[in-house]
């Protein structure tokens, strides 16, 4: 079973990803400013994607606490773990690889979230690469870089696939972790 991360949080926020891409498609060929208007919507795309991302990972860190608390008191340093671990999602609003990798080891343990980014084509180091690219592009999009940086439309389609399959190696890494290394049966019972 997937987290409430996965499937409440980061795939219906790639959704709308989606749908700004669609609209792209949709735009009459021969409208005055069409190639504005679809640059400005693969813009959004890539600030939609990485907001999703965001959103992913933060309630992926905050089920995983709750999955490490201990069922009955005595909670031992679970407390101090969990107000660490929840101030610093309170200033978690850059989820690139470093932070990302941080605040899950900080959170349960698990050294390294980034050599689980792997999948068919695509190694850890790609990935890694793949998301610090989006991420600058992101920074460059929400901060008003001038001139406005080109996203292609062929970019912006393949980015809500590319964080789906980022979000999958992750919950995978972190259910595994928790599984097998902490020793909790079922991190996000139904």
């Amino acid at each position: 079973m997937a987290s409430n991360a996965f499937t409440g949080h980061l795939l219906p926020l790639l959704r709308d990803a989606g749908h700004l891409y669609a609209a792209a498609r949709q735009l009459p060929g021969g409208l005055s400013g069409r190639q504005l208007r679809v640059a400005a919507l693969n813009r959004a795309v890539v600030v939609m994607a990485v907001s999703a991302w965001e959103a992913y990972i933060e309630e992926l860190v905050r089920e995983s606490l709750n999955a490490v608390r201990p069922p009955t008191p005595p909670l031992g340093l679970w407390p101090a773990l969990n107000a660490t671990v929840r101030g610093q999602l309170g200033r978690f609003n850059t989820p690139n690889t470093e932070n990302v990798r941080l605040l899950v080891s900080d959170a349960i343990g698990l050294a390294d979230i980034q050599t689980a980014w792997v999948w068919q084509n695509c190694t850890a180091a790609q990935a890694v690469q793949r998301l610090a690219e989006v991420m600058t592009l992101r920074h460059q999009i929400a901060h008003g870089v001038n001139p406005r940086p080109l996203v292609a439309t062929f970019y912006a389609s393949q980015l809500p696939d590319f964080f789906r399959r980022l979000g999958r190696c992750t919950e995978r890494a972190v259910r595994d972790h928790l599984n097998n290394v902490l020793g909790i049966g079922n991190p996000w019972p139904p």
